[in-house]
């Protein structure tokens, strides 16, 4: 008798090597299986589709676990005993009652093994048993072999009320149950980590495809949709497996009527995990030399469907440093003109120092794209390369030496300066140019340079090069950020009331040119065709240009890229900050020969716990480290309170009774301890690290907290982003950071899912409170120092967390008549003057009716 056999005998229990976290019944698939039992059925998917979950449930509901036999099928012994023709007797023999088996994992099996299999599960069945064997899909060759019942890929897909069992109320707002295509209702993506596609790709590549078949499903993984001829580029057989995959993957969402795909959302990181190992096996199979072309004609593909950022990590993760450094030589200025800019940094970042040939070019680039994300020092240190190196192309150093002229401090300046200077005085002597594709010049940069030496003298020459430039047919992105120095500069004279500033002819042609461009493009903008309008509006604004405002379309498509940089230049901020710190903990490190009395700070450093981070702004989240916490350990909303609670008491010491008293306020204190302590182990559960211990937790006696070493959250960040807008200096380069910062991160309130507990309501109107104060002092200073574009977003901000307070709309119509929008104003104006009557019964304060008199005298003025 075989003990591998007589080991799967469940015997009223789980499988040991069974252990579901989180379970949902699934009656629907439970009655398919019930509607014939005399027959084999089978679940054919791929892993992550929930195959074992459901037999485990049906071994459950139907036996309880008694008189069942689970069988591992891949174990060798399974094998063993298959071709020892043993199974079905030696069941037979150690069970004499009716009995459930389950075939786990049915392995490859050849011809041979296929037909003993099936003669195995006959004789199960005709003693009156009940066989279920789950298998992936290139495992099921049974179709011709046995009657049976198969459940496929397609039938295990979730419904809208399976979709939304885990999820929150503000996901289920967010993006309906309905609304979700088959492709995204994978249990394993649905009801697993949506930020961490790793495990379920890792599953699906267990099954060992064949590489004519795990090519395509890879581009498409990659690509995420388009049509299905597209792939005919990479895979020579698609048309004949599109069937196929369409059938057995659901999750790569291929719809044969349409001749489409659109596949379930990774990550390339979680991609380039499963795949990189088989890249070049796939590209070996495809119609490309090598693994390189084979992504990066991927990374083109996605450039094509304007997916910039998804290109940019794809080369950065599976391609190689050379080809890297080439393909981003190749497309770095259609990656600058779509305004991707930190993607395309990280990119060269991961070069170290590989230039495939191009490395002028690369550090040129650079040195363009962290000026515009406004890191001065690193646009700078990427310059300085360039403007150095005497056998650098012209246009390249004059590139880096222009980086410089407007960047470095003053004496490295004024030595860019010369630079450029000398760069112009070559390019002018070089002979006639060249026009190139699009009416632009090859000599861009000598256009750019000497706009800027003429801009350097000052703004009415830098504003006559430019037109002069333009007449000869100069276009493209040189020109449009040279349009913008001179609209800044004039916008900056005319604000000083410097009696040099540009004369209004010239300076007007010049915007009226610009307004043309920008308002006549079709399709996506730009980056330099946005700089211009955004430089443009603000010479508007601050009355350097007499001139209409940009019309409505137009200001929208340039304030989405603006927003754009916004959160460019703050996820830069935030990376880089990121980075200094690992840089100097890394620093902080005793070297590997240090003294024997540095030991014990190496084991303390190497020991010490991983950081807990809670944000509760927005939606609750929790983090051990890197890693997420699973939602489901939170599914109690008290749980939920408790640490809201510790969080917002930043450390501090809270007495149990306290605690229990703002949980459960209208309890007794007696039954409410009893409680509490269910609820403090359940947190103590949820905030466990994997190597079994929580030392978040500290209780002492009747005293509870966090440890605040420990503890990172947004409640810390949000005070210190109003001291910022309290405080902050207008002028200074953090204002950016701080807008994006407010508008992403702190757009919600705290904690808006829990509407039941007093004391996180109380906090949660205080915290709102004090963001609306901190945004409409910011928003008074800026508009006082002449920054009144920030002035006006900072209003608004203030005016959308809180429509109920006077000084909102008071600080949105001061920054409304500050940059002429006279009727915005006047609407503001009675918007706060309804309320105030409608709700509280009283007329605006004194300061709103001055500031609404302002506007009315103004306008009967300029009639």
């Amino acid at each position: 008798m075989s003990d591998f056999l007589t080991r799967a005998a469940c015997r009223g229990r789980r499988p040991q090597h069974l252990d579901v976290n989180r379970h949902v019944t699934r009656p629907e698939l439970i009655a398919r299986l019930l509607r014939e039992r005399r027959v084999a059925r089978f679940v054919v998917a791929p892993d992550g589709f929930g195959k074992t979950n459901l037999a485990l449930e049906y071994a459950d509901t139907v036996f309880s676990f008694e008189h069942v036999f689970w069988i591992d099928g891949k174990s060798p012994c399974f094998l063993r005993d298959l071709d020892g023709e043993r199974i079905a007797c030696v069941l037979m023999e150690a069970d004499e009652a009716p009995f459930l088996t389950v075939l786990e994992d049915v392995p490859p099996l050849d011809s041979e093994r296929v037909e003993l299999l099936a003669q195995e599960i006959d004789r199960l069945l005709d003693r009156g048993c009940e066989v279920i064997a789950t298998c992936v899909p290139t495992c099921d060759a049974f179709d011709c072999l046995c009657d049976r019942i198969k459940l496929s890929a397609s039938d295990l897909l979730l419904t809208d009320a399976e979709v939304d069992e885990f999820r929150t109320p503000a996901e289920r707002a967010e993006t309906p149950a309905c609304a979700l295509p088959p492709a995204q209702r994978v249990a394993g993506l649905v009801w697993g980590d949506a930020q961490n596609g790793a495990p379920f790709l890792a599953l699906a590549l267990r099954e060992e495809l064949p590489a004519d078949m795990l090519l395509p499903l890879f581009a498409m993984l990659v690509l995420e949709e388009g049509p299905l001829d597209d792939l005919a580029a990479f895979s020579p057989r698609i048309a004949d497996l599109t069937e196929l995959l369409a059938d057995r993957y659901p999750y790569l969402g291929i719809d044969r009527q349409l001749e489409r795909f659109c596949a379930a959302p990774f990550m390339v990181a979680d991609i380039a995990s499963a795949f990189a190992a088989r890249l070049d096996l796939l590209a070996e199979r495809s119609l490309l030399p090598d693994r390189d072309t084979l992504v990066t004609r991927l990374a083109d593909a996605l450039m094509a469907r304007v997916r910039h950022e998804r290109a940019c990590d794809t080369v950065r993760l599976l391609a190689s440093r050379s080809s890297r450094a080439k393909w981003l030589a190749c497309r770095g200025s259609e990656l600058f003109d779509a305004a991707c800019l930190v993607p395309a940094c990280e990119v060269y970042r991961s070069l170290a120092g590989e230039t495939g040939g191009a490395g002028v070019r690369l550090d040129a680039d650079e040195a363009v794209r962290r000026a515009m994300l406004d890191d001065r020092a690193s646009a700078c240190t990427a310059a300085r390369r360039v403007a150095g190196d005497a056998s650098a192309p012209p246009r390249e150093r004059a590139v880096g030496a222009l980086v410089l002229a407007r960047c470095a401090q003053q004496d490295e300046r004024l030595r860019a300066e010369s630079i450029v200077a000398a760069c112009v005085a070559a390019a002018s002597s070089g002979g006639p140019r060249r026009a190139g594709v699009d009416g632009a010049l090859v000599e861009d940069w000598a256009m750019a340079a000497s706009i800027h030496v003429a801009l350097s003298r000052s703004c009415t020459e830098g504003a006559e090069a430019w037109v002069a430039w333009y007449d000869r047919g100069a276009r493209g992105s040189a020109l449009g950020h040279a349009s913008s120095w001179v609209l800044r500069r004039a916008a900056l004279d005319g604000l000083r009331g410097d009696s040099a500033a540009c004369p209004a002819t010239v300076l007007d042609r010049l915007a009226a040119i610009v307004r043309s461009r920008v308002s006549s493009v079709r399709g996506p903008m730009r980056l330099y065709e946005a700089v211009a309008g955004i430089s443009f509006e603000r010479a508007c604004e601050r009355g350097a240009v007499a001139l209409p405002a940009l019309d409505a379309r137009a200001a929208l498509a340039v304030r989405s890229i603006e927003m754009t940089l916004y959160a460019q230049r703050a996820a830069c901020e935030r990376i880089e900050s990121e980075r200094a710190e690992r840089r100097r903990s890394l620093a902080a490190l005793p070297g590997a020969f240090g003294a024997e009395a540095e030991l014990p700070l190496r084991v303390g450093l190497a020991s010490k716990a991983p950081t807990l981070t809670v944000n509760l702004f927005g939606c609750f989240e929790v983090r051990i480290g890197d890693a997420p916490v699973d939602p489901a350990r939170f599914r109690r909303q008290k749980v939920k309170t408790l640490l809201a609670l510790l969080v917002l008491n930043r450390g501090r010491e809270f007495s149990r009774d306290r605690l229990v008293s703002l949980i459960w306020p209208e309890s007794d204190l007696e039954s409410a301890r009893k409680n509490f302590y269910g609820i403090w182990s359940m947190l103590r559960r949820a905030l466990t690290t994997p190597s079994g211990d929580c030392p978040y937790l500290i209780r002492q006696q009747q005293g509870l907290r966090l440890d605040a070493r420990l503890l990172s959250s947004d409640v810390m960040r949000i005070d210190e982003v109003c001291r910022e807008l309290l405080f902050e200096r207008p002028g200074h380069g953090g204002w950016v950071h701080l807008f994006s910062e407010v508008s992403d991160r702190f757009s919600n309130d705290l904690m808006p899912s829990d509407s039941d507990n007093a004391a996180i309501a109380s906090m949660r109107v205080d915290y709102r409170n004090r963001l609306v104060d901190a945004l409409v002092a910011a928003s008074s200073r800026l508009v006082e120092a002449g920054d009144v574009q920030e002035g006006l977003w900072f209003a608004r901000a203030a005016h959308q967390r809180d429509r109920t307070r006077e000084d909102a709309y008071t600080a949105l119509m001061r920054a409304q008549v500050a940059a002429g929008q006279r009727t915005a104003a006047l609407e503001t104006y009675f918007s706060c003057r309804r309320f105030l009557a409608d709700e509280l019964g009283i007329d605006p304060s004194l300061e709103t009716m001055s500031l609404y008199r302002e506007v009315i005298e103004a306008e009967e003025v300029l009639r």
